[in-house]
């Protein structure tokens, strides 16, 4: 899988996977501290306080917009902070609270971000890859990433299971790395920080690369792929031609379906 690996010129990395150029995201970066003490531990707040890398993705249910990708690490010294600055699952807060949160973690978590915009979304859809052969291509370069930048073994590695193991690895056979040890588990964000981290930073990167693509198209791009969101898909086809889909929506979605005998 070809990806491209943006890296500033300080200590501080971030990894970005064909962002289109008039995109602007703001910089993640990253910063290193580790312990190797996997010991499990229980806590009040239900999370379970490990050592961990945890991975998830935003966007995959948007016609409009990117599919981003991140894998986080999680050094167990980090628990109380995490807690004391209202680390919890994103789905409980707005995006004000989430993008508060996400710009203290990006500072001190170690992390890569992938951001598959759509152009290369649907060329990769064209070549025969479907949702899931996407995202498992995308989590594992993520956590491969990110166990390069920790630099020692992690023996808890999670993602949220959206295929069976065995699928997830067949997608993987003609990768050249491949993380064979991963967990798969449902809902990790009620138990792993490293999970909701990563939903986190997903969902910030998506609102800014979301935000930057509506102001480049002037017009006001909704989420989701409900019915309405055609009628603004219609809109971008009418102004800036049909080729234009291509480069801001999933085709391999119901909604391309929908709309192309229209355009």
């Amino acid at each position: 899988m070809n990806m491209n690996v943006v890296r500033n010129n300080s200590s501080k990395r971030m990894n970005i996977i064909n962002m289109h150029a008039y995109d602007k995201l703001v910089a993640f970066s990253d910063s290193s501290t580790a312990n190797g003490n996997d010991d499990i531990q229980n806590n009040s707040h239900n999370y379970i306080n490990i050592n961990h890398i945890g991975c998830d993705e935003t966007g995959s249910s948007d016609f409009f917009g990117p599919l981003c990708v991140v894998a986080c690490y999680i050094d167990e010294r980090d628990f109380e902070w995490l807690l004391s600055i209202g680390v919890r699952d994103p789905k409980d807060m707005d995006n004000h609270e989430l993008v508060r949160i996400a710009r203290e973690i990006k500072d001190r978590l170690i992390y890569s971000l992938l951001i598959l915009d759509n152009s290369h979304y649907n060329a990769m859809v064209k070549a025969g890859n479907n949702l899931a052969n996407i995202k498992a291509k995308l989590y594992n370069q993520a956590v491969t990433n990110v166990m390069q930048k920790v630099g020692m073994p992690v023996k808890n590695k999670l993602v949220n299971q959206f295929v069976s193991p065995k699928t997830y690895y067949n997608y993987l056979k003609n990768e050249v790395i491949v993380v064979k040890d991963l967990t798969f588990v449902q809902k990790g964000e009620e138990k792993y920080l490293a999970i909701i981290c990563s939903m986190i930073l997903s969902r910030y990167a998506y609102l800014q690369y979301f935000t930057n693509m509506s102001r480049s198209l002037k017009m006001k791009l909704p989420h989701g792929n409900s019915n309405s969101v055609d009628t603004t898909a219609i809109e971008i086809a009418k102004k800036y031609g049909p080729k234009m889909l291509f480069k801001v929506t999933k085709t391999n979605m119901t909604n391309y379906k929908r709309i192309k005998d229209l355009i």
